[in-house]
């Protein structure tokens, strides 16, 4: 066996002295803004505790079977067909009769002639939303006489459910249970929520949405202003407590956090949402953080701006809308219809629309989406952050010894867990972490062949 020379030694220590200068170079110049990975839609907005179909499979017998990525399973699902109930099957992979016999058998249905709406209710009731299937098949035969020899079967299902195999989160994979800020903050905040704000079991979502703000919007409605570097690292309950006292001030970022953390003590599944605007494909940040709140009534994200005094956002079928889908409005000015809750009280009082002290009304959105309209351009990246709900480390480094938490949150998300971006435009946050992965795993292998060798050295 070769044992390592003095001369493979001092190589082995170069070279990590070299990958650990590329290291820090790479970690010293990065722009704070650029941690992040692009995802859909789907994956962004829809939990898995809110069903969607992966795919649809045609079995034997033209027996339509339905493959859901839902992280509950019925005990059984009721089936209607065209608003009738037909039957009852067993809560897993349900199964659609398409044609052939009719569930009475007394009957058979030409596939040409086939469409019917079919429902598929979850039992027993209030496990989930009931889901809705149009199906319409046309024929071969169909095809063949048309002049089309190579044809199949076709189903046509139509369904407002998302559709494909799409990377889902459940909703825990948003919500902070804030643990590591201790069990007397905690405490402390827990009573407020039910003495002060008068949270009740019996409260809907969006009565919860509005107690939390009508809490907090008139204790933070003069404590704007440029925050402290402590509450980088601060934790909300805290941060709350010293901009309430007049000890600390805060902007938009600490406003959102404040009410994240509310707002899941209150039992509201809520997660931390901020903008930024690309330049080049590189982020640069753009001045505005809000949350948004999932509402179990409507399986929703709901939009909610702390700063604002403003919260549920709905089209004009009273559909909640998220911050993608607003993103989207304010590419085409397409707010005809669009709603929004707000206080007056603070940012509103010039409305024209009564309301009463601590009461939030109904607007029309456009009247107060000015800053929507500012931050959801086209070169918008929307980011959302998955807990610890910890700031982002901004080139003060010294706060990485302020907090524990702090300091591994943000090695984490600069090395292997960025929060999740949504945007209009293809950016570089996948190149990104190839780049900070690759020299982080190299300076590591190099340490330990360093150190094996070291070890073999008589």
């Amino acid at each position: 066996m070769t044992l390592p020379t003095r001369k493979n030694i001092r190589g082995l220590s170069l070279l990590c002295l070299v990958l650990l200068a590329a290291n820090l170079y790479v970690f010293f110049t990065r722009d704070w803004e650029s941690s992040f990975y692009p995802e859909n839609y789907t994956t962004l907005n829809v939990p898995l505790d809110a069903p969607s179909l992966r795919e649809w499979v045609v079995e034997k017998g033209n027996v339509l079977r339905l493959d859901l990525a839902w992280n509950r399973t019925p005990d059984q699902w009721r089936l209607l067909v065209d608003g009738k109930p037909v039957q009852t099957m067993p809560g897993t992979a349900p199964r659609l009769q398409i044609a052939g016999p009719i569930f009475d058998g007394s009957t058979r249905t030409p596939l040409d002639d086939f469409k019917h709406q079919y429902t598929l209710q979850p039992l027993p009731t209030g496990i989930g939303p009931e889901l809705n299937f149009t199906v319409n098949e046309i024929s071969a035969e169909f095809y063949r006489k048309n002049g089309m020899q190579f044809a199949n079967d076709v189903y046509l299902l139509q369904t407002d459910l998302p559709v494909g195999k799409f990377k889902r989160y459940p909703l825990s994979y948003w919500v902070d249970d804030y643990a590591y800020i201790g069990a007397e903050k905690l405490a402390a905040a827990d009573r407020v929520v039910r003495e002060d704000m008068g949270i009740k079991d019996t409260d809907d979502t969006l009565t919860r949405v509005e107690k939390v703000m009508r809490y907090l919007s008139p204790r933070l409605a003069n404590t704007g202003g440029v925050p402290k570097d402590d509450f980088r690292w601060t934790d909300p309950w805290t941060m709350c407590q010293e901009m309430i006292n007049g000890t600390g001030m805060g902007w938009c970022t600490q406003n959102a956090q404040i009410y994240t953390f509310f707002a899941n003590r209150a039992g509201i599944p809520t997660r931390f949402v901020f903008g930024a605007n690309t330049q080049a494909d590189v982020i640069v940040y753009s001045g505005h953080s809000w949350a948004e709140s999932w509402v179990k009534e409507q399986n929703r994200w709901t939009y909610v701006d702390m700063t604002q005094s403003l919260f549920g956002v709905a089209d004009k079928h009273g559909a909640l809308l998220n911050t993608a889908d607003i993103l989207q409005l304010c590419q085409h000015d397409a707010f005809d219809g669009i709603t929004a809750r707000v206080f007056k009280d603070w940012h509103w009082k010039n409305l024209p629309i009564e309301a009463k002290p601590l009461t939030p009304v109904t607007v029309p959105f456009a009247s107060v989406n000015w800053l929507a309209r500012q931050e959801y351009s086209h070169n918008a990246i929307i980011k959302y952050r998955h807990p610890p709900n910890v700031e982002d480390i901004r080139g003060v480094y010294s706060m990485l010894l302020k907090d524990r938490t702090f300091a591994w949150t943000n090695f984490t998300r600069y090395l292997y867990d960025p929060p999740a971006a949504y945007s209009l435009l293809p950016t570089d946050g996948a190149r990104t972490y190839l780049i900070r992965q690759s020299l982080f795993a190299g300076f590591l292998l190099a340490l330990v062949l360093l150190g094996l060798a070291a070890l073999r050295r008589p």
